[in-house]
């Protein structure tokens, strides 16, 4: 079985760190869902919501431009004009910076930063994303924007499917606080979609921002214009195997 770890380590303003307990979440979902030193994480993950907040809300064309791109080039220039150049946004609650063009050193790996635009716009258009119905599993999911997000394609495929079969739960894990006890118990409720999501053959070793992130983006993604994609043929059985 192949392990997944969905880390968050390298995102702005985290800092490495020993994994402590959490909730059980299944065996093919890993012994739990790692905080990473929750103080250093909550804050991070506080900050960044501010900072794509920002963004969302000065430069939203720029952000949904960046989560539509399917390359690193691509992803790359759409980042650039997205935060090129002063932008006024106080951060009221924070109290080592005064906005967000002074006093931080942000360095958001795309699969995090991507997740929290995600999230954010979300949080701009509830009554779409509340009415998004739960449709059926299905056997493989295969979408263009995996291709942009430098995530695991079995991480894409788990957050697009639990999007799509529990559209509630995944808006109600994007409602709670991240890192409070409302986010954990919500993880608690998705952890069956999640389990059931999971490529066959892989175990994920989850980060919550790391997570929700994935999941944020599957979300959001569902209501884009993406071209549909033909699943991947199944290979042809070699000699003397039966078709499947």
């Amino acid at each position: 079985m192949r392990k997944i770890v969905l880390s968050a380590a390298a995102a702005a303003l985290c800092l490495p760190a020993p994994a402590i307990a959490a909730p059980p979440l299944g065996s093919r979902l890993g012994s739990d869902v790692r905080d990473e030193k929750p103080e250093d994480e909550a804050t991070a993950a506080r900050r960044g919501h501010v900072f794509a907040s920002c963004m969302v809300n000065k430069r939203g064309n720029l952000a949904r431009k960046v989560l539509s791109q399917t390359t690193s080039k691509g992803y790359t220039a759409a980042y650039k004009d997205l935060v090129y150049g002063e932008v006024e946004c106080f951060n009221a609650g924070l109290d080592d910076a005064t906005h967000l063009t002074y006093g931080w050193k942000l360095a958001i790996p795309p699969a995090l930063f991507r997740g929290l635009l995600a999230e954010e716009l979300i949080k701009h258009d509830l009554a779409t994303y509340g009415a998004l119905p739960a449709l059926p599993r299905q056997m493989v999911y295969v979408r263009p924007w995996y291709a942009g997000t430098t995530r695991y394609e079995a991480v894409d495929e788990m957050a697009t499917c639990a999007a799509e079969s529990a559209p509630a739960q995944t808006l109600a894990l994007l409602k709670t606080e991240p890192y409070s006890n409302a986010e954990r118990a919500q993880i608690g409720v998705l952890a069956p979609s999640l389990g059931a999501c999971l490529r066959a053959g892989f175990q994920l070793d989850a980060n919550r921002q790391a997570l929700r992130a994935a999941l944020a983006e599957a979300l959001y993604q569902r209501t884009q214009p993406w071209p549909v994609m033909a699943p991947p043929p199944v290979p042809a059985p070699t000699s003397g195997e039966a078709p499947k």
